[in-house]
């Protein structure tokens, strides 16, 4: 089956640009507790590594991995699970002004992307973001044509204990939808953490002195 294209397009994240505190595409945490819950879901018992971005320096962690840290790759066909693990609970939904589709799924079964019109793609597009990102119930009569059209959905699991942003330094995420499980952050002056990719942070304890900065684009 296709990919959820959408979903992973350059040009489709600019549109969330400017909604990172809203935390549509990236959602990043701060509790201890839920970290552990987190790190639960996904069966991970072991101590995170480290990784220090020195002054000036660019890490860029996902698609041009190159910080000899190998992420966990989970797969679901469940996209109720695959939005627990990367999206928004449907109790956080909000006003934003998202494309839905332009009419309830008519409960056709297919398998091939070929056997559907373009408006029936577009449809499903639309309406896996709001499943994932939104209130799910808006479009509850999409879901098995979501996970027909995805057939699986897949993430990106980085396991840290510690990451540590030096003054002019920037770390960035980019790749396939990830979750980012980090036990201590530390963002020093103007360094910067980056986000290019869908992803759910948690952090359990994050410092940052004046100047830090988050950008998702």
């Amino acid at each position: 089956m296709n990919e959820f294209n959408s979903l992973l397009e350059e040009s489709d994240l600019k549109e969330f640009s400017n909604l990172f505190e809203g935390s549509k595409i990236t959602t990043l945490k701060q509790s201890s507790s839920l970290l552990t819950e987190r790190k639960n879901l996904f069966n991970i018992n072991e101590t995170g590594g480290d990784l220090l971005i020195s002054i000036g320096e660019t890490v860029v962690i996902g698609e041009e991995m190159n910080t000899g840290i190998e992420p966990q790759i989970v797969s679901t066909k469940s996209v109720d699970k695959f939005k627990q693990w990367i999206g928004r609970n449907n109790k956080y939904a909000d006003n934003y002004p998202w494309k839905m589709p332009s009419k309830a799924w008519n409960n056709k079964k297919f398998t091939s992307t070929a056997e559907l019109s373009a408006t029936e793609v577009s449809d499903i597009e639309k309406a896996g973001w709001i499943y994932l990102f939104n209130d799910a119930t808006k479009v509850a009569d999409y879901k098995n044509a979501i996970e027909q059209y995805r057939g699986t959905f897949e993430a990106s699991v980085y396991n840290f204990r510690r990451i540590i942003i030096q003054p002019g330094g920037k770390l960035i995420l980019k790749g396939n939808p990830a979750i980012l499980l980090i036990e201590e952050m530390e963002i020093q002056g103007n360094g910067q953490f980056e986000t290019r990719a869908i992803c759910h942070t948690s952090i359990g304890s994050l410092t940052k002195t004046e100047q830090a900065i988050f950008i998702n684009n």
